[in-house]
């Protein structure tokens, strides 16, 4: 299986691949958030995880149009942070930030997974989450691995960074809530 997977996809598509794949995962929740807001807003359970997830969710934009301008300022970083990376793939330099937006957006897919657990129904994001971002920073993982362009070591630095970029992305979420009221 990993020879077929071979054949079909390079280092430079995986890494091009990856606004792409984030492209789908924020649409599904651009297109999805109001009617879920809406749906949950008088429904709410008393249990602590759902009032909380709803009270997130608020703040990060009730509003498709709202989420829309968070989704475009998180695009506009992972674009040029992916145009970087391929630039200078023959270095093998830039890992570090591409490892580090791929960290964010591995570990964001599980919360969609959470949210759809604690609400006992489909959340805006869980099926591009299942179905495109896990496997895609499975495989991105594995060849970034398997090529040496990231080790252990790398894996751990880009932690800080990894944390340093989720106040970063959510200025898109003040944007949005400024621009858009």
């Amino acid at each position: 299986m990993l020879e077929t997977i071979h054949k079909l996809f390079n280092i430079e598509t995986i890494i091009w691949l990856f606004p792409v794949i984030f492209m789908f995962h924020g649409l599904e929740e651009i297109i999805t958030v109001e009617g879920f807001m809406t749906k949950y807003k008088n429904k709410v359970r008393e249990a602590f995880l759902v009032k909380l997830t709803l009270a997130i969710k608020k703040k990060l934009g009730a509003k498709s149009h709202q989420h829309s301008i968070m989704i475009a300022w998180i695009l506009l970083i992972i674009s040029f942070i992916t145009f970087l990376t391929a630039y200078h793939i023959s270095t093998g330099e830039n890992f570090l930030l591409f490892t580090a937006v791929i960290n964010i957006f591995f570990l964001q897919a599980f919360s969609h997974i959470g949210q759809t657990v604690i609400f006992r129904g489909y959340t805006p994001g869980v099926v591009t989450a299942l179905f495109m971002v896990i496997p895609y920073s499975l495989l991105t993982y594995y060849y970034l691995f398997e090529l040496s362009l990231i080790d252990r070591h790398l894996l751990l630095k880009s932690i800080p960074i990894t944390i340093l970029f989720v106040p970063i992305f959510l200025i898109g979420n003040l944007l949005g809530r400024r621009l858009i009221r």
